[in-house]
């Protein structure tokens, strides 16, 4: 008779318990990247710029010519001339 070996079971290890409850950086909502540059704080200029009658439409572009590393002089600018009317006056620019 010969002697067969039981095959080998693996039994899970008690040492590493998945966690009941999810870490707090994983239940947090994806970090949105707030946009800062030399004149301030995106949120900032963006009320200064409606409050001098900059519309949503100017603002985005603004807004991406700031993201692209312009100084808010000449986005202000570039959005005007893209758009072709500044809120200082309706008159086409271009």
């Amino acid at each position: 008779m010969s002697w067969m070996a039981a095959p080998r079971t693996r039994r899970q290890s008690k040492r590493f318990v998945a966690q009941s409850r999810p870490e707090p950086s994983a239940v947090r909502s994806p970090t949105t990247r707030r946009l800062v540059v030399p004149e301030g704080d995106w949120q900032t200029i963006r009320s200064d710029l409606e409050l001098r009658g900059w519309s949503s439409s100017q603002l985005d572009v603004i807004q991406a010519e700031l993201r692209q590393g312009w100084p808010l002089r000449i986005a202000v600018r570039h959005a005007a001339l893209r758009l072709g009317t500044c809120p200082r006056g309706s008159k086409s620019l271009g």
